[in-house]
């Protein structure tokens, strides 16, 4: 921020009466014209927690001790005194609360403060949501608003219905639902076409509540050896829906040999969902609703 006349680190130093000098916290330049000293009883909580720390040295002559700054813009002050500000130096923080300037300084146009300002953070973001627009508005009908590329009739795929909520007056949207094909945007670049199409179907479903996901399911789904159970029964969408959770729910059972009886070995899902409710027959994994994997009851051997 700004350009210091000697680069250097300014924590628990004083600015000279005089100093050009940039306040880090507000981004903005001020030339010093006062240095003043603040009674202990006007200091700060904070201040005085690290007096009392370092054993309650005379607060006179303590180096950390509080220091007011009076302030006035560095070009054309005016002349009574009504743009002057008070700031509160505290040398006792190890972290940088101003830097020293040159003049020239490096300021925005707009706003006045030192660069890089807000105005540059919100011209990058006014760049990205530019650039997030050309990429949406050059999708060509039958794409992937995710990835950008065709829909073939052999991939999976969903569609939504309604305003398209990406492009106001756009095309319908449609997304890959693969979790392995990449999507052409996102922070991390690691985004998947499915990713976008579960946070698409956040804002679709916000947009009216009366309509019903397909990618997302509050339940707990139970995978079997062969097949999928969920807590939520018929209202899930499907097994290929995102699930609040899920468990491994696998047996086998081992054939009669030497040195042991008829058997059962398992693959115990986590103790976490041992109080849901259970079926007649079940695998044998805690919190298994069951679907006759395996009947307990007429299961000779010991369990393992």
């Amino acid at each position: 921020m700004g350009r210091a006349a000697e680069p250097r680190h300014t924590a628990h130093l004083v600015p000279d009466v005089g100093q050009l000098i940039g306040w880090i916290s507000s981004r903005k330049p001020w030339r010093v014209f006062r240095i003043d000293e603040i009674h202990q009883a006007n200091w700060c909580d904070a201040t005085l927690k690290t007096w009392q720390k370092e054993g309650r040295p005379p607060w006179e002559t303590w180096a950390g001790r509080e220091i007011g700054i009076g302030v006035e813009p560095p070009r054309s002050p005016s002349p009574n005194g009504r743009d002057r500000r008070a700031l509160r130096l505290c040398p006792w923080w190890s972290g940088e609360q101003w830097i020293p300037l040159t003049d020239p300084y490096p300021a925005c146009v707009s706003c006045g403060l030192l660069w890089p300002c807000p105005c540059d953070d919100r011209n990058k973001e006014a760049a990205a949501a530019m650039a997030d627009f050309e990429r949406v508005a050059a999708i060509l009908p039958g794409c992937c608003w995710g990835c950008g590329q065709p829909i073939a009739g052999r991939q999976r795929s969903i569609t939504f219905d309604g305003d398209n909520l990406l492009l106001p007056g756009g095309g319908t949207v449609a997304f890959h639902t693969s979790h392995s094909r990449k999507a052409a945007r996102g922070p991390s670049g690691n985004q998947t076409c499915r990713s976008e199409a579960e946070a698409y179907e956040e804002r679709w479903v916000a947009a009216d509540p009366g309509r019903l996901r397909r990618l997302h399911c509050p339940g707990i789904q139970y995978r079997h050896g062969t097949y999928t159970d969920c807590t939520e029964g018929d209202r899930c969408p499907g097994e290929d829906a995102h699930h609040e959770d899920w468990v491994h729910c696998t047996a086998r059972v081992m054939p009669p040999g030497p040195g042991h009886g008829r058997s059962i070995s398992y693959y115990p899902s986590p103790e976490i969902h041992a109080n849901e409710l259970r079926a007649p027959t079940n695998c044998g994994a805690k919190g298994c609703r069951g679907l006759g994997v395996v009947d307990l009851a007429h299961t000779e051997g010991p369990v393992r």
